[in-house]
Formats: C-alpha cells, sequence, structure tokens
C-alpha cells in the first residue's frame, strides 16, 4: 500500500493554526473577516508545513483500509472449488 502525503500549509494570521491544501477566500471571510488578498498583505504568503513521513506511516499503522465494493476471490483457491462442488450438488 502506497501512502500519499500532500503538502499543506498554514494560515499566516497570527495563532490561527489553520492548514489546507490551501487558505481559501471562505476562511480569510469567516475567521478573519477581510479578504484573502489583504490577509497576504498584512501577514505575508501562507507558509509550508512539512511532515515526518516515518512519523505520519506509523500513525496510519492498524487503520483499517476502506474494503473494495467486489471482493471477489480467485476462481482455483479452495473456496472457489468448494463452492462450485456445492453449487453442483445441489443442482444449480
Amino acid at each position: 500500500m502506497t501512502i500519499i502525503i500532500r503538502s499543506t500549509v498554514k494560515c499566516p494570521y497570527p495563532n490561527c493554526g489553520h492548514t489546507g491544501d490551501v487558505i481559501t477566500n471562505l476562511h480569510c471571510r469567516t475567521a478573519h473577516d477581510m479578504e484573502r488578498k489583504e490577509l497576504f498583505g498584512r501577514y505575508g504568503k501562507p507558509t509550508g508545513v512539512g511532515y515526518d513521513t516515518t512519523a505520519a506511516k506509523k500513525n496510519l499503522e492498524g487503520h483499517v483500509t476502506g474494503q473494495r465494493l467486489n471482493i471477489g476471490y480467485p476462481s482455483d483457491s479452495a473456496n472457489a472449488k468448494d463452492r462450485r462442488a456445492t453449487r453442483k450438488r445441489e443442482g444449480r
């Protein structure tokens, strides 16, 4: 399984702590009551937040991934052979 960790930026407003892929106009308006251009003009551009990939992978250990919609099994497995034999006996 490959883990993709995307880059994230932090809002430049003092003590905001908001992070995301981008700092949106909606965040700037609702949280700071100003437009994004105004916020960036006053406090500078958002700064990139780095990740320790080893720590991120360790944090994800033990979490169950979503199951596939179609859970199949190989046709040559013991389970498949047993199911075919059962169907054959039942006359299906």
